[in-house]
């Protein structure tokens, strides 16, 4: 896709949340409760991070708030094509490489998935949030960017192809007790959940509610 395209991609993705600041609140949170959880280390002041498909930079911004040490890169803004360029960082640089809603919009993750084990530290850890394509089928191709569709068995499995360790796969849900990640049919249980955002603006929605059903979280180190 051309540069003119991603930047207007970006620019009309939807906010379902009160304000962007509230959405990258609780993604942070959630993101940072769900390392705790799989006892990895949290994203923390002085950590550093690479956020991969920034988008608008809103998410760096926040981290930058946060006092993460942190980079960015975006095919729309910058001179970068995931499929087959390198990323030019110091290798075993950073704590965390985070890809939102990115590996989707690939063919072929294989030249990332090499240059993100080049700049994460050992054990450095790798963060993919996408579509869960096994509960998101229905909608998922409404998208016209999305190229190439994941289960957790998937991404599991492309992981491991790229030798990344001590692999969890979680569904992405916001304001849920831990229960919901420990319990075998979570995956199914996450889709049962009938509101997939979390506060609309003029909608507020109860936290036990509350979820992305049929998103999924990712979670490997180097």
């Amino acid at each position: 896709m051309n540069r003119d395209l991603l930047k207007n991609y970006v620019k009309n993705l939807p906010n379902n949340f009160s304000s962007r600041e509230n959405e990258n609140t609780r993604l942070f949170e959630n993101i940072n409760k769900a390392l705790k959880f799989l006892n990895k280390k949290l994203i923390e002041p002085g950590t550093r991070l690479l956020d991969l498909g920034s988008g608008n930079g809103s998410f760096y911004e926040y981290c930058l708030s946060k006092k993460i040490i942190c980079n960015k890169l975006d095919g729309a803004f910058d001179n970068i094509n995931f499929e087959d360029s390198k990323l030019n960082l110091k290798q075993d640089a950073y704590d965390f490489v985070y890809m939102n809603s990115v590996i989707e919009h690939l063919n072929d993750p294989k030249n990332i998935l090499i240059e993100i084990k080049k700049v994460l530290k050992a054990g450095g850890v790798l963060i993919i949030i996408t579509p869960n394509f096994k509960y998101a089928y229905k909608n998922f191709y409404d998208d016209p960017t999305h190229l190439r569709a994941y289960s957790h068995v998937s991404i599991y499995k492309l992981l491991q192809i790229f030798e990344f360790k001590n692999i969890e796969i979680l569904p992405f849900l916001i304001n849920k007790p831990n229960f919901f990640w420990k319990v075998p049919f979570k995956f199914f249980l996450a889709s049962m959940i009938p509101f997939k955002n979390h506060t609309y603006k003029k909608l507020p929605i109860p936290n036990f509610l509350r979820g992305n059903s049929t998103a999924m979280m990712a979670f490997c180190e180097k």
